[in-house]
């Protein structure tokens, strides 16, 4: 039940039904700036103006009505906020728990990509052994033909010896 709801109904108690009395009233109640003893003086001098009736008690049940109602709303909010700081924790604690798993998977992942399997191990040494003969191989003729290149082979057969008389012909 709101304040309005709980003043308009004491206030039907001393028989005032005045919708502008219940709202004037409840916003003196609600009013966090007056302090209780000043709320209520005022609400006394107010309805005194407007019946003859006793208003202590309506006064007090309405302010102890308030104070229940404030204290009520202010131990939701409380646990409002525990709920959401809880759910908070528990979403960082997911979002961590998922980040961490992710690097544990990836950190797999690249594993498994650095690990050959056997048949990949066994074609990366054919290649290997292919790559490497083909390389030495390739090395020795190079050796050859520098080796040729350098020391000149004289072509000519049997003449091997007459190149220092080839001069002499006159």
């Amino acid at each position: 039940m709101s304040l309005l709801d709980q003043v308009t109904e004491q206030l039907a108690h001393i028989e005032l039904r005045d919708d502008d009395i219940s709202e004037y009233i409840t916003g003196i109640v609600q009013d966090e700036s007056i302090d209780d003893d000043e709320k209520r003086e005022v609400i006394t001098e107010f309805l005194a103006e407007a019946t003859d009736k006793s208003t202590e008690n309506l006064i007090d049940t309405l302010l102890s009505e308030w104070k229940k109602l404030q204290e009520k709303q202010e131990k939701e909010g409380e646990e409002k906020r525990t709920k959401l700081l809880e759910e908070a924790r528990v979403r960082e604690e997911e979002r961590r728990l998922k980040a961490e798993q992710e690097k544990q998977e990836e950190e797999a992942k690249r594993t498994s990509q650095k690990q050959l399997s056997k048949e990949e191990k066994e074609a990366r040494e054919k290649l290997m052994r292919e790559y490497a003969y083909i390389s030495e191989g390739e090395d020795d003729n190079e050796k050859k033909k520098e080796e040729s290149e350098a020391a000149p082979k004289d072509r000519r057969k049997g003449k091997g010896h007459q190149n220092s008389n080839a001069g002499n012909y006159s």
